[in-house]
């Protein structure tokens, strides 16, 4: 291959080859699932009622329209899809995570956290966008915020400084700040994730919410918390250590049968009354166990693809029913959407990347996905300069004299 561009020099024809089939896949990717695009990587995605928030790496969260709506204008009728509702912006570093919680009180209102590589959690009011303030105390990286559906409601935040935190969110009703309960300084490692299951128990002031974490080095502990009394300073007590990752658990989530975990090792694991293994060719690191009680699950992978597995036919070494195209980044966020359509509520997957976008998903979708059409270049043998390298790499050097 020639090339007038200086800054192609020293690429290897592999690589060449890769940059190329990128432009191709993100031009062929462009009307796949039904793109949002945002302006930078989504690392976190919530979804309530027809709207989605984002965590992203350009220092802000965002509030969306997840539907398409017609603009009327004088000479045409045009369609907005994605439509950006809020900016949340502050942050002196990637927002990570995100959760939404409904305060209660004279004055319910809608409270959104968000964790960040500056190490503080900010609190907003989610349908104003106005700031309610800013929580510090981690002295590393939030690595991901959890409100527990306790007595009173508790917001669980980890860190990269290998604790996690218990905040009472009690103060919200009148507008005050979080306050800490609890820090836990059991694991050893940087805490990437956490997830809760609430016991079945009728009475709220009786009912035990379980919660299990996982850290970088892979490994998964469980936990229980019950009902805070005012004197009680340790809300939260260790139960067991659960069948760890080789390497750093990416999400957990808890389900009636036991806890899905997404590792970087490569597998999604499920443990509890059975136990399973999801082998993927790359990071696992976004899952969503069947969502709205469909027979799926829905794995998202670094390799930048979506995969479909029959939830009802695990059997010693699962395929997926379907690996779905259309990303050009890792795909590092799940959700569930009911989408109204004609009056009848449709399941929908919404997922996020590092290519900048969320994409929407019809079940139909992802059980027969489309391929990407394009031709990718394949990688040459020649890794030698050509004549007209070799003379402009003389000249450089000769420059540098």
């Amino acid at each position: 291959m020639q090339t007038n561009d200086t800054g192609l020099i020293f690429q290897s024809s592999r690589q060449l080859a890769e940059a190329s089939n990128r432009e191709k896949k993100i031009v062929a990717a462009e009307s796949i699932g039904n793109p949002i695009k945002v302006s930078s990587k989504v690392l976190d995605l919530v979804i309530r009622d027809q709207d989605a928030w984002t965590a992203e790496s350009g220092w802000q969260a965002r509030r969306l329209d997840l539907n398409v709506s017609k603009v009327k204008h004088i000479l045409m009728l045009t369609e907005q899809t994605g439509k950006t509702r809020m900016l949340y912006k502050g942050h002196k570093g990637p927002v990570t995570s995100l959760s939404l919680h409904q305060v209660q009180g004279d004055k319910a209102w809608l409270a959104l956290f968000t964790g960040s590589w500056d190490k503080t959690i900010r609190v907003w009011d989610a349908l104003s966008g106005d700031l309610v303030g800013v929580l510090e105390g981690h002295s590393d990286f939030v690595k991901s915020v959890t409100v527990l559906p306790t007595v009173p409601p508790l917001l669980l935040s980890t860190s990269s400084d290998r604790t996690f935190r218990l905040w009472d969110l009690s103060p919200l009703e009148k507008r005050e700040l979080p306050t800490v309960r609890q820090t836990v300084k059991e694991h050893t490692r940087p805490v990437e994730s956490a997830t809760f299951e609430v016991s079945s128990h009728a009475e709220p002031t009786e009912r035990t919410v379980d919660v299990w974490t996982g850290d970088s080095l892979g490994a998964i502990k469980q936990w229980s918390v019950k009902q805070i009394v005012p004197d009680s300073h340790t809300p939260l007590t260790f139960v067991t250590d659960k069948e760890a990752h080789e390497t750093s658990v990416s999400e957990v989530v808890a389900v009636e049968d036991g806890l899905w975990s997404a590792s970087m090792d490569n597998t999604a694991k499920l443990q509890g009354a059975s136990s399973q293994k999801l082998v993927h060719p790359s990071y696992v690191k976004s899952i969503l166990p069947t969502p709205q009680g469909l027979p799926y699950i829905v794995t998202g992978c670094e390799d930048e693809n979506i995969r479909l597995w029959d939830a009802n036919n695990l059997d010693a070494k699962p395929k997926p029913l379907s690996v779905v195209e259309g990303h050009c980044g890792e795909v590092s966020a799940l959700g569930v959407w009911i989408k109204d359509e004609d009056g009848k509520k449709v399941v929908n997957v919404v997922s996020g990347s590092l290519d900048g976008t969320l994409r929407r998903w019809g079940l139909q979708e992802l059980l027969k996905p489309r391929k990407l059409n394009y031709d990718p270049v394949k990688e040459t043998d020649d890794v030698g300069l050509t004549e007209e390298e070799e003379r402009e790499l003389a000249e450089l050097m000769s420059d540098s004299d």
